[in-house]
């Protein structure tokens, strides 16, 4: 009995074993037969990662073919997603604080809102990541699994400040960009993107397209094998140039200085820009690697307030650069001539119970209109106000451009303020203001508020009895132009107050911005400014005779116009119109990271 229940015993094992074997075989041949390729695509799977590369952005140039904007090539330090569990991180990125000495709980909670947001697929321990901090990585990557140093293009502004609030900069996509890029597609979190100025408006050509590479890793997430298959390439943005000059734009920041303030210049032949200019200003190039919440509150509560791009977006009066639409107003409408001679300005006018001064005490005496212009008489433009309408003064202001965005390149561009009946009646109620406010509008005052670039393109209208288009600062590729509306006025009107501010440049208050080899035209003005100093204004074209440039130049809280605005503009004018050899030397490109090149 014990021989036979052995026997039978062995047998029952025997038929397990086997069993098991043909289990274990069968198993084998489906795993190499049936189902090869699903394991194949696993191990795959398992071994290739999908990278995602950044394109380089456009180059911009200048109208030369000065390289203004390029890219240079940073690193980031970077970790997987499981380097950070709910429970803590794991070794790798354990040790990386350590050895780089980085703020543990801080850098965590960074970490973690990383991982929380998606973005880029990985966790980015270090942006920007030092040459010391790089070469750890490498040396010691057997010890740090998962870590891996990845390079992008970081963007780089070779002009600095120069060229900050045409160019504007790029910044990192947060998630509140993903709903707000104006119809742009395919951002991922921590991809760059335009932020100002011709960044912006131009986005969709600059910010090329993203590349999608499969690469083979070990079990430490470490590149290997020798060559990567590109799911999509990387396709480089298209390169801009701008109208701008390097040159015309340096020697407009040279002319302007320390001081707070604007200047436009623009060819009367084309209507491009050849220098835009505000200051005080910023470096673009801060703003190309991410910066703490300490360092972006440092500079945009800056009392100079370095991003108010004075070009377009900040609005003041006109002041007496106004009365060369006034003067045309009452020429079309018939309420005035050239010769007129109207009451004598004695330093002032009384309307009603109030008394309008005029810029000079003592007054001007008796003046007709061509002397009332170049000596920028006060009393002789309240006479003429008043025998006009305020719908007539705002059509004429809007015949030249002002009440309107001028360009297509700031989103944020102000379209100043040109009052009507309409207006007045909405502000203060129908009946509610009387013809006083005619008074102020006529010289400039009041309710009306222009932009710098919109007095520039005022003066070259001028210049051009309005055949300038309006201002250009993309030249390729080329951007849509819309040919200017005839002028409501005649071309005898229009040589005339040509006339005068010639007259204003060689004989009048514009004598500041006289050149010996050039015939120049302009118009001093003094803005009142209910919160500190007046501003300074000038705007003007030369030749006189053969207009080629047009200009605006307003210095804030610095007084009358001609002796603060016009110098600026005369400097400005000797650099643009003397020969090339007697120019100072441009600047160099600046230094970004330690790097420089093409």
């Amino acid at each position: 009995m014990p021989e036979r229940e052995h026997i039978l015993r062995q047998g029952i094992f025997r038929s397990v074993v086997i069993i098991l074997f043909l289990i274990l075989v069968g198993n084998i041949f489906v795993m190499m037969v049936p189902k090869h390729q699903f394991y194949k695509d696993q191990a795959l799977k398992n071994r290739q990662v999908r990278f995602r590369h950044r394109a380089p952005r456009g180059l911009i140039l200048d109208r030369d073919g000065v390289i203004l904007a390029d890219n240079t090539y940073i690193a980031d330090i970077t970790l997987p997603f499981h380097s950070l569990t709910a429970d803590g991180p794991d070794s790798t990125l354990v040790r990386l604080i350590n050895w780089f000495d980085l703020p543990r709980e801080a850098t965590l909670e960074r970490l973690r809102e990383q991982k929380t947001a998606g973005g880029r697929g990985v966790l980015v321990l270090i942006s920007n990541a030092t040459m010391p901090q790089i070469s750890a990585i490498e040396e010691r990557g057997r010890q740090l699994p998962g870590a891996r140093v990845d390079s992008r293009p970081r963007r780089r502004y070779l002009y600095g400040e120069l060229f900050a609030h045409v160019i504007g900069y790029v910044g990192e996509v947060v998630r509140a960009d993903l709903d707000t890029t104006g119809g742009h597609t395919g951002y991922k979190l921590g991809d760059m993107i335009g932020k100002q100025g011709v960044e912006t408006a131009l986005e969709d050509l600059l910010r090329g397209g993203s590349g999608i590479k499969l690469e083979e890793v070990n079990a430490s997430g470490r590149v290997v094998g020798r060559e990567a298959i590109w799911l999509e390439e990387v396709t480089a943005g298209q390169d801009v140039t701008l109208s701008l000059s390097l040159s015309h734009q340096y020697q407009m920041a040279q002319a302007i200085g320390e001081r707070t303030a604007c200047g436009v210049a623009l060819d009367t032949r084309t209507g491009e820009v050849l220098a835009a200019y505000s200051h005080p200003v910023f470096d673009p190039n801060l703003m190309t690697v991410p910066i703490t919440a300490e360092q972006w509150n440092v500079l945009s509560n800056d009392p100079d307030k370095p991003f108010f791009n004075r070009i377009a977006q900040a609005t003041y009066p006109p002041a007496s650069l106004y009365k060369p639409v006034t003067s045309l107003a009452g020429l079309r409408n018939g309420v005035i001539g050239i010769s007129t001679v109207l009451e004598p300005c004695l330093g002032g006018w009384q309307f009603g119970n109030r008394y309008f001064r005029c810029w000079k005490r003592s007054g001007h005496g008796l003046v007709d209109h061509t002397e009332a212009i170049v000596q920028s008489c006060d009393t002789y433009f309240y006479q003429l106000g008043l025998r006009l309408d305020i719908d007539q003064l705002a059509e004429a202001a809007r015949s030249l451009g002002l009440g309107r965005v001028c360009t297509d390149i700031f989103v944020d561009e102000a379209a100043g303020n040109v009052p009507d009946t309409a207006w007045y009646d909405k502000r203060f109620g129908k009946g509610k203001w009387t013809r006083g406010v005619l008074l102020n509008n006529s010289i400039g005052q009041g309710e009306l508020l222009v932009t710098p670039i919109q007095m520039a393109m005022l003066v070259g209208r001028l210049a051009t009895s309005g055949r300038m288009p309006d201002p250009v600062f993309v030249t390729d590729p080329p951007r849509l132009r819309k040919s200017p509306d005839p002028l409501p006025f005649s071309e005898r009107d229009l040589a005339w107050v040509r006339r005068a501010l010639e007259l204003v440049v060689s004989e009048g208050t514009g004598k500041a911005a006289g050149l010996d080899s050039v015939s120049v035209a302009g118009k001093t003005g003094t803005a009142q400014n209910p919160h500190g100093e007046d501003h300074a204004w000038f705007m003007c074209f030369a030749p006189a005779d053969d207009p080629q440039v047009a200009l605006a130049i307003i210095v804030e809280n610095a007084g009358h116009g001609s002796s603060e605005a016009a110098p600026v503009a005369e400097k400005w004018l000797q650099a643009y119109f003397a020969a090339e050899d007697s120019l100072p030397g441009l600047p160099s490109p600046v230094l970004v990271n330690g790097r420089m090149g093409r």
